[in-house]
């Protein structure tokens, strides 16, 4: 018997559960178990689970220690979590909601390339002479925001917020409230990848007079474990103080001159599965979204394109060009996907077209693209930083080119413990990641998930090459020929 199964058994003996009542809903609550012990609390319920939420199961999960949500703010299916979980997740709520009202605060949302940075440049226009500073939850995210601020930002730090609450491991903080942070004015970028906990350290942390500009998509990807608070927040102040929310609609950057843009905005708006896969089946040749139906694997063309790639970072960094230009290679193509296991999930990419053993770092050829896997504040790395392993002269230690931030910087690769190859990313890992180009795989029909989708596709600028099944039963008729025919892979 698994812990799951134990734990929702003990849980419902407590309640002293009727047996018919107990065996109508064990198997959610150990699915309920296993997210947390997944840490992906808290639990989206399934079609079939719904008739629960009625009559006398309906009334027995009322009377254990867990909350239903049953209209999140996202419009998904009704969440199941532990009461403390909940509770915790309101009161978070409920404080930045505060926060924001008092002290002049301001959440910023909206789609990719639809100004949000440009709007946070404005409302810090007065900030002069105050104690500001920039956070984001990853190492690029950061990087990101600086780079987008640009002049703007000049002399105030920008790092993860992991980095700003001097992170020391195992949920652990430098910063709290007997130590908290000398700010006036903090602005959080990506706060759809803030969880729970993260918030609430951050909070402890922070003044209660400081300002409070968020910013975040609520189109892209929630946090890995769970437990987002930007659609909840978001509701909130639509409801209660509507000036301190401001919600930016028009995309600069995906808009209906491109096929891309076109495919983009389709999946904001409540649009169904077979209009959108409509839309992928009549592509114009010459878009800058292609369309592959997915096979045993990748398209030949797109399998040369990745593998040019790679000789292109091993070319570059055996001619020891500029550390920024080498880095800033690998912002010219990303592979995503959402599985990590399988022959097109990210360990199955990584080995195939990079030609190395995930388990043996020491012998990855130079130019290996590399993904920091754990905040090492030491090393100052953050997760999610990404490098590059260069050549090592003879017997020499091997290195791995590594952002910093004062810059590029060389580290021994033997103390990046946690490091992987990184071709191929995760959807959720490449947030606050843009590329020029991105090749999307999406091996699973139930993995069609058009958040997911989202994500993966707005991290590319120029152009997206989707490789999935189709998102829907074909249309009734498809043209054939002319600018409307579907692009061959």
């Amino acid at each position: 018997m698994s812990g799951s199964r134990r734990a929702a058994e003990r849980l419902l003996q407590l309640a002293g559960a009727d047996a018919r009542g107990a065996e109508a809903l064990l198997p959610l609550l150990e699915r309920l178990q296993q997210a947390i012990a997944e840490g992906s609390e808290p639990l989206p319920l399934l079609p079939h689970e719904l008739p629960l939420l009625q009559g006398p199961a309906d009334a027995l999960l009322r009377s254990l220690p867990v909350a239903v949500e049953a209209t999140p703010a996202d419009g998904g299916p009704p969440l199941l979590w532990t009461r403390a979980a909940f509770d915790r997740r309101e009161r978070l709520l409920a404080e930045l909601e505060q926060r924001l009202i008092a002290h002049d605060g301001c959440l910023v949302t909206g789609g990719a390339g639809t100004g949000k940075t440009t709007l946070v440049r404005e409302l810090l226009a007065r900030e002069e002479g105050r104690r500001v500073a920039l956070a984001a939850p990853t190492g690029k995210a950061a990087a990101r925001l600086r780079q987008a601020l640009g002049g703007a930002g000049d002399g105030w730090p920008c790092q993860t917020l992991h980095r700003l609450l001097e992170a020391r491991g195992n949920g652990v903080f430098g910063r709290d409230g007997q130590r908290p942070l000398p700010l006036d004015t903090l602005v959080v970028d990506e706060v759809s990848m803030v969880d729970g906990l993260l918030m609430e350290a951050l909070l402890r942390a922070l003044p209660a007079t400081v300002r409070l500009l968020l910013v975040g998509d609520p189109g892209q990807l929630p946090p890995v474990g769970g437990g987002g608070l930007l659609d909840g927040l978001e509701q909130r102040l639509q409801r209660s103080a509507p000036g301190h929310r401001r919600h930016l609609t028009v995309s600069h950057r995906f808009d209906g001159r491109t096929a891309l843009g076109r495919f983009v905005t389709a999946l904001r708006a409540p649009a169904d599965a077979d209009s959108l896969q409509r839309q992928l089946e009549t592509l114009p040749i010459d878009g800058n979204l292609g369309w592959h139906p997915l096979g045993r694997g990748l398209p030949p063309a797109l399998v040369t394109l990745l593998q040019e790639h790679v000789q292109t970072l091993r070319q570059a960094v055996a001619a020891d060009h500029d550390p920024v230009a080498l880095l800033g290679l690998l912002e010219r193509l990303l592979l995503l996907t959402p599985q990590r296991r399988g022959p097109l999930g990210v360990e199955g990419l990584n080995s195939r077209l990079l030609g190395l053993d995930p388990r043996q770092p020491r012998r990855w050829p130079a130019g290996t693209p590399v993904l920091v896997t754990r905040n090492d504040p030491g090393l100052d790395l953050a997760n999610g930083d990404l490098g590059l392993v260069l050549p090592s002269d003879g017997g020499a230690m091997a290195e791995v080119l590594l952002p910093g931030p004062a810059g590029p910087r060389r580290l021994p690769l033997a103390l990046l413990p946690g490091l992987e190859p990184a071709l191929a990313l995760t959807v959720h890992k490449s947030q606050g990641s843009q590329a020029e180009r991105a090749v999307v795989v999406v091996p699973q029909p139930e993995a069609l998930d058009l958040r997911l989708l989202y994500t993966a596709l707005t991290r590319a600028r120029q152009r997206v090459d989707l490789v999935c099944p189709p998102l829907g039963p074909p249309p009734a008729a498809i043209p054939a020929g002319g600018p409307g025919e579907c692009p061959r892979p």
